[in-house]
């Protein structure tokens, strides 16, 4: 086991993620300013290596019971090419209550994987959070998750169904809902920039949601301290967003009176405004854009020095020459977009030390955001059971092909148009992904590229933060902290903290015991941050682990944190309306899918087996000694003396297991105190320790607290022969290694941690029959929202690939969908229509 660009003058364009410098012009031999920013940029850049993770799924929208099939798509963070840096990708299924209902471990190959999640049908109607990662990716931090939002509705037969009347927890919907609906919604303002500066012109952007993150329409006026109007009007635009323009004046402040959804009118705060500072206003042209940076400083002050704009797209830098505003005149530079790869792209002022003092962001386009897959039936039209051929190709502006990675849906056009703006391998890669924080809609952005998507899409960087690095670390040299290792194969991590007080533990001293499906045993030591890895043990199912964890000095008054993944966001979910006020073709397909699950079922009852549920059925047992087919039981064999410590009062006293054995066992010898024990059986030395089926020394067994241990088998003389020693033998078995134990929900347990760590998943093929014309009476198909899935498709040297399958029982419009990348790191999508007529 091992442990673990743009214009004239002085213009100098650095590509970080590869560190390569080039420039107009040869740089001077002496590091400028701006030289040297762009190099601690570029320094912080390489060391991050930053990931991003897409999912691309078969259709918008479920039911409980079905499947999502997805297809991964693992990039770095600068130039988007398939990455192959981390080799384990993680996908979660988490519930309104901020639960991980599903979970799949994934291998990645070349930066793709596929897989599916299963629904259950107990799972309750609503909205649930589909996030992908790898552990890489949480040094970013959790706001850097892939995460996408997803409506699941009751379908299954076997699960709870919903009446006309009311659904299953209609309620308490209505009450959230309510709840929501009385809470002030949540109004921000954010100046362009960073600040509002007295007499300085101000354009300040808006954005009003309600508590799940859901846009709100507003109107309002500016008003100052003595109620005068500043602004007679400005009203939200696309998604709650808007801005408006006006100057601040001396000593004021200034505030929104705004008309909400409901008819009632509410009171929010500016942003104070700062009596000297600068200002930083872009303005975008067809092919640039114009920045223009004012300043306003003290009275009779001299004027400040020059400043220096930077401008970054995921690590592409260019910056111009230095400029100096001047209270009449601000300064103005030209960057031409052309200069740029699409994406967020990030104007910084830096004053003449060096210190950043203005930041705004906005986006580049240079053309489509993704390359075009032309998809092209072979037919018009098919009947049932009719085999169809889709052709895909993919080429650039100039028509040539070009080498893609795919995966291709085809699926209810009705579906997609539940969700038509839903999120794409575009928006995600070259936007959401490199925002915090919630982005409702947001394939909108890129659906039609008109003035008024352009300026929603300014509207939105101007209020959704961008927060991958923060100068004060980059400037400073720090290096980007790292808690978290590239997986290459399957780790284990996590932290030990204090009992008291969750301080980190350092140089813990950690035991890795693995009970299933293969025996492991390892040690390891804490960091500085109480932070521990153990990695390349062998892993194909899931496995069980044991963990147990002193002081360095001893003490097993610790607590062992074992990383479940990114925290869950605190912000609500919004609430599913029933099925008779849900938005129309959701009843239609809820019915088609429930429909589609009880046929399966007559076919397959064995199906529902795993479904029976004991009500009200009390069952108790006295367990005398752990069962002879316990995956804990090494060698299958059984102490001639048993000690039941569940059962045992005294074992809720404090002591350890070893203190609570003591005089308890004929023949057994313990003495001294925790940690320092000894134990004698028979005067015959020292005997074997067996924890829960893996074989440890008297260290790892001496401070467990008795009240986590389920029984203590003790092997006298001959009985030990089994194990090769001759000092005897004693097998503890622990209540949380157990696999049938459910621990009561009182907290985790100081120095014990058990852990089911799921193997990698083997994805399962999508269902695709083959009919002929012999095939007189077939079985129903279960097909019917998603026709086919294909999760890995390449074009060939002319940019092409083929496809084929059947359709199904179903008619009507089906929406073939195709997504990925190129081997350049290029976006590309393309949809196209499958008809399948009635019988």
């Amino acid at each position: 086991m091992k442990r673990v660009r743009v214009q004239k003058e002085m213009l100098a364009f650095l590509l970080v993620s590869g560190l390569m410098l080039s420039a107009f012009r040869p740089l001077p031999t002496e590091e400028g300013l701006m030289q040297r920013i762009a190099r601690q940029l570029g320094e912080f850049y390489a060391a991050a290596r930053g990931e991003k993770v897409y999912l691309h799924l078969d259709r918008p929208v479920y039911a409980t019971g079905e499947t999502i099939w997805f297809s991964a798509y693992q990039v770095d963070a600068s130039q988007h090419r398939l990455d192959s840096l981390s080799q384990v990708l993680h996908v979660d299924l988490v519930s309104a209550d901020r639960k991980v209902v599903a979970r799949r471990t994934l291998h990645l190959q070349g930066g793709r994987a596929s897989g599916d999640l299963a629904i259950a049908d107990s799972l309750a109607a609503g909205t649930y959070v589909l996030r992908a990662y790898t552990n890489w990716m949480r040094n970013a931090g959790d706001n850097y998750v892939y995460s996408r939002r997803l409506s699941i509705w009751l379908a299954s037969p076997l699960g709870p169904q919903e009446s006309p009347a009311a659904a299953p927890g209609a309620a308490s919907a209505k009450t959230k809902s309510a709840a929501a609906a009385a809470a002030k919604p949540d109004v921000q303002f954010f100046p362009e920039g960073g600040y509002l500066v007295e007499g300085l012109p101000a354009v300040v952007a808006c954005k009003a949601t309600d508590a799940s993150g859901r846009s709100l329409a507003v109107r309002g006026q500016i008003l100052n301290a003595q109620n005068a109007v500043v602004v007679s009007g400005f009203a939200s635009r696309h998604a709650g967003m808007g801005r408006f323009a006006f100057v601040p004046g001396s000593g004021q402040r200034y505030h929104a009176r705004l008309t909400l959804p409901n008819g009632s009118t509410a009171d929010y705060p500016l942003p104070a405004v700062q009596p000297t500072g600068y200002s930083l206003h872009v303005v975008e042209t067809a092919d640039n854009f114009l920045v223009e940076v004012r300043y306003r400083g003290p009275a009779e002050a001299p004027a400040p020095g020059p400043v220096q704009l930077l401008t970054q797209v995921r690590g592409v830098v260019a910056y111009p020459g230095a400029r100096t505003p001047t209270g009449s005149s601000p300064a103005v530079w030209q960057m031409p977009k052309k200069n740029y790869p699409n994406g967020i792209i990030h104007f910084t002022l830096f004053d003449a030390e060096g210190s950043p003092k203005c930041e705004r962001l906005a986006f580049v386009q240079n053309g489509p955001a993704a390359l075009n897959v032309t998809i092209t039936a072979d037919q018009p039209s098919y009947g049932v059971h009719a085999p169809v051929q889709l052709t895909l190709r993919v080429a650039d502006a100039a028509g040539q092909p070009v080498a893609t990675n795919l995966s291709v849906a085809v699926s209810d056009a009705g579906l997609a148009a539940l969700d038509p703006n839903a999120e794409t391998i575009a928006s995600n890669l070259l936007l959401t992904s490199d925002l915090v924080g919630y982005v409702e809609n947001p394939g909108y952005y890129f659906r039609n590229q008109t003035a008024a998507t352009a300026q929603a899409l300014d509207d939105l960087l101007l209020t959704q933060g961008w927060r991958r690095f923060v100068w004060k670390q980059v400037l400073a040299g720090q290096p980007p902290v790292v808690r978290f290792l590239p997986e290459q194969g399957i780790t284990l991590t996590g932290q030990v903290v204090s009992a008291q007080g969750n301080q980190p533990i350092a140089n813990s001293q950690l035991t890795f015991m693995q009970i299933r499906p293969s025996r492991n045993v390892a040690t390891g030591t804490t960091n500085a941050e109480g932070r521990f890895t153990f990695a390349g043990f062998p892993l194909r199912d899931t496995a069980i682990i044991s963990l147990q964890a002193r002081r360095a000095q001893g003490g097993s008054n610790v607590i062992i944190r074992p990383d479940d993944g990114p925290v869950p966001s605190a912000q609500p979910l919004p609430v599913l309306p029933p099925l008779n006020a849900a938005p129309a073709g959701v009843a239609a397909f809820v019915r088609r899918s429930r429909q589609a699950q009880a046929a399966d079922l007559e076919l397959n009852p064995e199906k529902a087996i795993r479904n029976i549920r004991l009500e009200n059925v009390a069952v108790t047992a006295k367990r005398v000694k752990v069962p002879a087919d316990d995956p804990r039981r090494l060698y299958g064999a059984t102490g001639g003396t048993i000690v039941d410590f569940a059962n045992m009062p005294a074992a809720q006293s404090g002591m350890t297991v070893l203190q609570l054995l003591q005089g308890r066992v004929a023949g057994l010898t313990v003495s001294g105190n925790p940690p320092n024990m000894s134990v004698q059986i028979r005067g015959a030395g020292t005997p074997l320790f067996i924890l829960d089926g893996q074989r440890v020394d008297i260290q790892a067994i001496s401070n467990i607290p008795s009240s986590e241990v389920e029984s203590v088998e003790v092997f006298k003389g001959v009985e030990a022969a089994i194990f090769g020693g001759s000092g005897g033998a004693i097998a503890v078995y622990t209540k949380r290694a157990d696999p049938n134990y459910k621990a009561p929900d009182t907290g985790p347990a100081p120095g014990i941690a058990t852990v089911k760590l799921p193997g990698y998943y083997q994805a399962r093929e999508f269902y695709q029959p083959r009919y002929n014309a012999l095939l007189t009476n077939p079985p129903a198909d279960p097909r019917t929202s998603t026709l086919y899935w294909n999760p890995s498709v390449r074009t060939n040297a002319r940019g092409e690939a083929e496809l084929h399958f059947f359709t199904a029982d179903g008619s009507g419009s089906f929406q073939a969908v195709a997504e990925g990348v190129t081997v350049t790191g290029q976006p590309a999508k393309g949809t196209g229509t499958v008809v399948v007529r009635e019988k």
